[in-house]
């Protein structure tokens, strides 16, 4: 299978900000990682992506926290 000349990125075209973390909501990098992942060498762009995974899955984790406090404010349910 020949090389793909596309560089790997972690992009869902859900570019937003999430003002509180500094992370894409899309794909979990910070607006400095975007701006550089087009000069990253293909290994760092790697490197990178299980901690794009690790920050989606701690995100997701918070998410659900927050639900269930709205969902049982009081703990008691």
């Amino acid at each position: 299978m020949a090389k793909s000349p596309y560089p790997t990125t972690p992009c869902v075209a859900v570019c937003q900000i999430d003002p509180k973390s500094g992370f894409c909501l899309g794909c979990y990098r910070t607006l400095k990682e975007i701006a550089q992942w087009g000069k990253f060498s293909e290994e760092k762009r790697q490197a990178l992506l299980p901690e794009l995974d690790q920050r989606r899955e701690e995100d997701m984790r918070a998410w659900e926290a927050e639900k269930a406090q709205a969902k049982d404010p009081d703990g008691t349910d």
